[in-house]
């Protein structure tokens, strides 16, 4: 499981770094964080290990792990944090890890000589580790508790299908936080020279940080290929609504831009060209259409309004009230299926409904 777990994180580490062209700076704290927990896996590998304890200084092995892992940790949590809010400074988050590790290597280097075994084994008249064992704890389970309960608020507001990366991100980090609450309560607990105690416990809490890491790999690997779908879908939507409504309120239009830009512009286009359209629609609108086309969704029902106020807009014909679209207008759900509903109704049949209303025979703009 730790050589899987290694794998998981070290691949989720490459591919977020090959993404880094359409990802914000504050994305790189994900790909530092998976690839310094990958680090962490990669030295509780049989071989690795092996190799560090016989060839490392003593306990260097066991710090370098701590140290990996609390930073990842960090990473991550500040990641979290940037999807949520203001993203941290480069600086805080460097300097928070610095502190934290640190520490660490500060007690690390006052408390030798080690022996080739786990520290939870040695901190016997070393009063000192206390500050160790409550800085390393301390950090996974502020980072992890986070990452943990952020995604769980998050999640709400998110369609059932694209909640199961987020699912299993927030499973992996509340069993990391069991995982570090077993871990120092046996330290606390256990008795100088009780190794068969230790090593049971131990065991357990193995399997429980190698699940952690599964779950919040496949987790957050999951959580960004469902984002980077709805992404595509929210594109080709929105470019679905953006093609029909410049089409009908041609100075819409903007002058070309560099591709960078382009998305900005339009939503821009897009919003000038409903604010142009909504003022030639008639409240009454809605419910002549629904009498025409009898329980159809909603956005089918906006898409033949928005036909028939550019249908009367190139008839000149302004009402002298016209309806209000601010509730849906600034909804990017609503702008979405408005967009999916173009695609998916044809020309003739809109064009019943505008003859239907208006009284005469109109071909939809």
């Amino acid at each position: 499981m730790t050589l899987l777990a290694f794998a998981l994180f070290a691949g989720a580490a490459l591919w977020t770094a090959l993404r880094h062209r359409s990802q914000h700076r504050g994305d790189y704290a994900l790909t530092w964080g998976l690839a310094l927990v990958a680090a962490a896996s990669a030295l509780r590998i049989s071989q690795v290990e092996s190799f560090l304890l016989e060839h490392a200084p003593p306990g260097a092995h066991e710090l370098a792990k701590h140290a990996l892992l609390v930073a990842g940790c960090l990473c991550i949590a500040a990641w979290v944090q940037g999807t949520q809010g203001p993203r941290p400074r480069p600086t805080y988050l460097a300097s928070g890890i610095v502190g934290v590790v640190g520490v660490l290597v500060l007690v690390f280097a006052l408390n030798g000589p080690w022996e080739r075994q786990d520290f939870d084994l040695q901190t016997g008249g070393k009063p000192w580790m206390a500050l160790y064992w409550a800085a390393y704890y301390g950090a996974f389970l502020w980072a992890t508790a986070t990452f943990g309960v952020s995604t769980v608020r998050n999640r709400q507001d998110r369609p059932r299908s694209d909640r199961w990366g987020m699912d299993l991100a927030a499973a992996g980090a509340f069993v990391g936080v069991l995982w570090a609450l077993l871990s120092a309560v046996n330290i606390v607990l256990q008795e100088p020279g009780a190794i068969e105690q230790y090593r049971l416990l131990g065991i357990r809490t193995r399997y429980l940080i190698a699940a952690s890491s599964i779950l919040l790999t496949l987790g957050i690997m999951g959580h960004l290929l469902s984002a980077a779908r709805t992404r595509r879908r929210r594109r080709a939507d929105l470019s679905a609504l953006h093609a029909h409504l410049v089409d009908a309120v041609a100075e819409s239009r903007l002058s070309s831009v560099r591709p960078e830009v382009a998305e900005y512009h339009r939503t821009i286009e897009i919003m000038d060209a409903l604010a142009t359209l909504a003022r030639y629609s008639a409240p009454q609108d809605a419910a002549q259409v629904r009498t025409l086309v009898g329980d159809a969704p909603e956005p089918v029902l906006r898409a033949l309004q928005i036909d028939l106020a550019a249908t009367r807009r190139g008839m000149d014909e302004r009402p002298e009230v016209p309806a209000d679209w601010s509730a849906w207008a600034e909804d990017d759900h609503a702008l979405r299926h408005l967009g999916r509903a173009f695609r998916e109704q044809t020309s003739e049949k809109r064009a019943v409904v505008l003859a239907g209303v208006l009284g005469t025979e109109q071909e939809p703009r």
